[in-house]
Formats: structure tokens, C-alpha cells, sequence
């Protein structure tokens, strides 16, 4: 599924039973998730989300990106870009 995000537009993406893939064609999308990470992904990268997991995109500026059933299970294409630990 292909999908269009105005500058600042959210989604929310829920990984389901089977995960979801979410790829960035143009522009840049920050990707949060349940996991405590947050996440840049910037045209021609990706994410895989696990089976059951929820995540919030938001995109930093108009953005195209596309939906799909994911690669492999729990593979990411992107590092965390903060990661927030309790004190």
C-alpha cells in the first residue's frame, strides 16, 4: 500500500499477526515505537514491525512511503536514533 504524508501528518502502524514493512520512498518520517526507541528513516530506507508491535509515524516533511508484509522477522535497516532508559 503506497501513502502520501503531509509535514507533520501521523499514522499509526500496528505490526498485526504477521508484521508490517514500512518504507520511505521521498522525504524523512520519525518512527516510534512500544520499544523505547525512536527512529529517522530517510528515502530508500525501511523498518520492519514485529508482529504485534504499534508504532507512530510522523513525517518530518512531505513524505511518500509504502506499506508491505515484512522481509524477515525482526530485521531493522535503521539504528535508534535516541533511546531513553529510566533512571
Amino acid at each position: 500500500m503506497e501513502c502520501c504524508l503531509a509535514q507533520g501528518e501521523l499514522i499509526r502502524l500496528d505490526g498485526e499477526r504477521d508484521g508490517v514493512t514500512l518504507r520511505c520512498a521521498s522525504g524523512a518520517i520519525w518512527l516510534t515505537c512500544g520499544d523505547g526507541r525512536d527512529y529517522l528513516l530517510t528515502a530508500g530506507r525501511s523498518f520492519a514491525i514485529s508482529a504485534g508491535q504499534v508504532a507512530v509515524a510522523e513525517a518530518l516533511k512531505t513524505s511518500e512511503c509504502t506499506l508491505g508484509k515484512p522481509v524477515s522477522a525482526r530485521s531493522h535497516s535503521q539504528s535508534p536514533v535516541i533511546r531513553f532508559a529510566a533512571c
